[in-house]
């Protein structure tokens, strides 16, 4: 009975969400086809500000399970949407085996599970997010103006190898604007493209654990190789070597 409640609490959100958001964004999707119905999938995306996951879930074909820093859950809209869609907060910069463990029971249970796999918005608090410390001052990272992709961080190649699932990469382009184009009442055009999924990720069985941190790495880079494919050059930071 509570399942069916919130599901049907969530259609209404996504409908008031996508009513709402058409008052200062313009949204289009590109590349649905690729999406596969049925699926448990690992859905990887760049993060250039607040608004990414809440696009991505209203506009998108299916319900998308974040998992969702933390520290967000100080401001009401999070902890809100954290509770009406069951999304998984996690301590960044350090192994959250609860966190994991609940990714791992989603895909289990065949819902998809979003990551982002730069680890956070702001390239400036990167040092403090891998030395796994909370982020007390949210307010002023709220986008990355730049608009260029930073390094992944292991975890998404931790949960990818622990999962077994195929990975979906997503490029999400101009969210950055949103905030800047508020204050002068304009309406930003946001662009999601939706790549083809590939994987699963895997990891030699016999390896030492001294080896992982690396292999991990390597996995992470893979996942965010994808996205950066789908973006021009100037959005893709580091990773330009893609085909």
């Amino acid at each position: 009975m509570y399942a069916s409640l919130q599901g049907i609490l969530q259609s209404i959100l996504v409908f008031l969400g996508r009513l709402i958001s058409s008052l200062f964004v313009s949204v289009s999707v590109t590349g649905l086809e690729n999406f596969p119905r049925n699926e448990a999938l690992i859905l990887v995306s760049n993060h250039f500000s607040w608004f990414d996951g809440p696009l991505l879930m209203i506009f998108l074909p299916v319900r998308i399970v974040f998992l969702l820093a933390i520290e967000t859950e100080r401001v009401c809209f999070f902890r809100f949407l954290s509770r009406s869609f069951n999304l998984i907060p996690i301590w960044r910069g350090q192994v959250d085996r609860k966190a994991m463990r609940a990714a791992l029971a989603a895909l289990k249970d065949g819902r998809t599970i979003g990551v982002f796999p730069e680890g956070g918005i702001d390239p400036s608090m990167a040092g403090a997010r891998e030395r796994g410390e909370r982020i007390e001052r949210i307010a002023g990272h709220t986008a990355r103006h730049s608009a260029k992709l930073i390094h992944a961080q292991s975890g998404v190649g931790m949960l990818a190898s622990q999962a077994q699932s195929r990975l979906l990469p997503v490029a999400v382009l101009g969210t950055e604007k949103i905030l800047v184009n508020l204050r002068k009442f304009r309406r930003t055009h946001v662009r999601i493209r939706v790549g083809r999924p590939f994987g699963p990720l895997t990891i030699p069985e016999d390896l030492p654990r001294s080896e992982r941190r690396r292999h991990f790495d390597a996995l992470a880079k893979n996942a965010m190789t994808q996205v950066a494919a789908l973006m021009p050059p100037g959005n893709r930071g580091p990773y330009q070597d893609v085909a």
